[in-house]
């Protein structure tokens, strides 16, 4: 526990400090300070008095180096030192009235309104609590496109929501109306089925796309998909893949035939670009929709699965002799896998090289050489493009130092001009009640009063400087993607988003519950504490019965 004499002696070592390094003429008045803070009642009353004095005296030596060489009057009188603080304080606030009026002309540029939306993106999730929980919020922008969408009849719009919409049923209806409003927009069904799994319509839905394309194999993925749901949900889940159900085989069946596997994401990006571009959407997060999955959630196990269920039945006709039906199962394995795109490939790898392999060995055994090597040849190419694939994971889910290190600039930025922003208007509000007036004439700041606002204009300055200057790359990158359908910087852009969206002093999504948990804890412990000095003062305050 602190001494209740404690303030006073750090008191007298503040000012017996202040008098050390200041100039030769000024230690008569600091000496006089020192001799009436004996009679200054109250400890921490005597902590400010101290305060006050050193801060003059610390002005004064701080002029003294700035005017080392030339000639300084002395100062002998304390009224002479406080003569002085009439000007300085009317050019402390012109100096405080010029940084914040220079950071609100900052808000007048559209890219940095954008800048700052995105230095607060981190806290979305810790205040939006529902949402660090797993709980999906809506969008009040997203929920007026939508509206206007509806009455404007405007297709691409509904489609454009649809598939950011949060709500299931909601997201259904928007992909529905937008279709019925366009029919050569069917494939917006796939992207919704892909992110929502099960759904009543999901039947109809699936017919619709393979009627609208036919060769596509992710229709039949889906229906896949759905069967294993439902399966789940009855706790009946088949331990190998010769008990599961036979449209589940007729679907994997089909896909492994089909000639194409088209995820529309192409599709969805121009048409993204088009209501951006007509409606002036300028929310960086909504305009790079980085959606990394193609397939639906099952689908990469039940491939795996269908291509294993494959092998050993070619397996089990080679040892029959069957070469003709092995080569058949082996090569439906080998040209789904030729279907996939490297991300998804990379997960059925060891299916489709060991297709390769058996392949390879019936070549050899038919005594058809270049053939076998040409399986072998695969075999390395899936090899290399693995690596490949490993190596971009590692650089996607790791960031790029750059974006990390912006990323980085743009939260601090952010949270400095909040926290200077809240010292700016308690000054204020401070100064104002103390004066009771509003009249500049009037105004009359404390010695800290002035320190911390001028040291908060400045902060606030320079984080909007810093602020402008590490988002206007990716401005210029948002630009260009949503204008010009420039890609290049896309990758880059959407790092940096990604890291932006992690509150402070998280390494990645999975600490923002920790994040959420911390913040929350220290607002009620703060609130707490407000509420007892509350009390204390109310209770030191209130009248004895003596008083009465």
């Amino acid at each position: 526990m602190i001494p209740l004499e404690f303030p006073r002696r750090f008191a007298a070592l503040v000012l017996r400090f202040a008098i050390c390094i200041a100039p030769h003429d000024t230690h008569d008045w600091g000496r006089g300070m020192l001799s009436e803070l004996n009679h200054v009642e109250g400890n921490w009353a005597a902590l400010l008095w101290s305060l006050g004095g050193a801060g003059v005296l610390a002005k004064h030596a701080i002029l003294a180096v700035m005017l080392l060489g030339h000639h300084r009057r002395s100062v002998s009188s304390a009224s002479e030192l406080f003569d002085k603080e009439g000007p300085m304080r009317k050019t402390t606030l012109a100096v405080i009235a010029s940084c914040v009026l220079a950071s609100l002309l900052f808000f007048l540029v559209p890219v940095f309104r954008q800048a700052f939306q995105v230095s607060l993106s981190q806290w979305h999730d810790v205040i939006h609590v529902q949402r660090s929980l797993g709980y999906r919020a809506g969008d009040p922008d997203l929920d007026a496109l939508a509206k206007k969408a509806e009455q404007d009849h405007d297709a691409e719009a509904l489609a454009f929501v649809a598939v950011r919409e949060p709500s299931q049923s909601e997201a259904v209806r928007l992909a529905d109306e937008a279709v019925r409003l366009d029919a050569s927009l069917t494939w917006l069904y796939q992207i919704v089925a892909v992110q929502w799994s099960s759904f009543p319509e999901l039947d109809r839905w699936v017919a619709a796309l393979a009627k609208f394309d036919p060769q596509n194999a992710l229709p039949h993925l889906i229906t896949a998909e759905k069967i294993d749901i439902e399966q789940a949900v009855r706790e009946h889940i088949p331990h190998r893949t010769d008990e599961e159900p036979a449209a589940w085989k007729d679907a994997m069946s089909a896909a492994f035939q089909s000639h194409k596997l088209d995820d529309y994401l192409d599709r969805l990006q121009q048409l993204d670009r088009r209501v951006l571009v007509r409606h002036g959407i300028s929310d960086p997060f909504q305009a790079v929709n980085d959606r990394w999955y193609r397939l639906p959630s099952y689908g990469i196990s039940d491939s795996s699965c269908y291509a294993k269920w494959l092998i050993e039945s070619g397996d089990s006709l080679a040892v029959r002799g069957d070469r003709k039906g092995a080569a058949e199962k082996y090569l439906a394995v080998a040209s789904f896998g030729q279907l996939l795109a490297p991300t998804d490939s990379f997960f059925l790898g060891r299916e489709i090289k060991t297709a390769y392999k058996r392949l390879g060995a019936l070549s050899e055994m038919d005594g058809n050489k270049a053939e076998a090597a040409f399986y072998a040849s695969l075999r390395d190419q899936l090899d290399r493009e693995s690596e490949k694939e490993h190596a971009s994971w590692r650089s996607r889910f790791g960031g790029s130092s750059v974006s990390r290190w912006n990323a980085l600039l743009i939260r601090l930025a952010g949270l400095l001009m909040l926290f200077c922003g809240g010292i700016l208007l308690i000054c204020a509000v401070g100064v104002l009640v103390r004066s009771r007036s509003v009249r500049w004439a009037s105004l009359h700041p404390s010695r800290l009063t002035l320190t911390l606002g001028l040291g908060a204009a400045i902060g606030s300055l320079l984080a909007s400087a810093v602020l402008f200057v590490s988002y206007w790359p990716y401005s210029r990158a948002l630009h260009r993607f949503i204008r010009g359908s420039d890609e290049s910087g896309a990758s880059a852009l959407s790092n940096f988003l990604g890291d932006a969206r992690v509150p402070l002093g998280t390494r990645s999504y999975l600490g923002v519950s920790n994040a959420v948990f911390y913040f929350w804890f220290i607002v009620a412990v703060l609130c707490a504490f407000a509420l007892l000095v509350a009390v204390v003062r109310h209770l030191q305050t209130r009248p004895g019965p003596d008083a009465a």
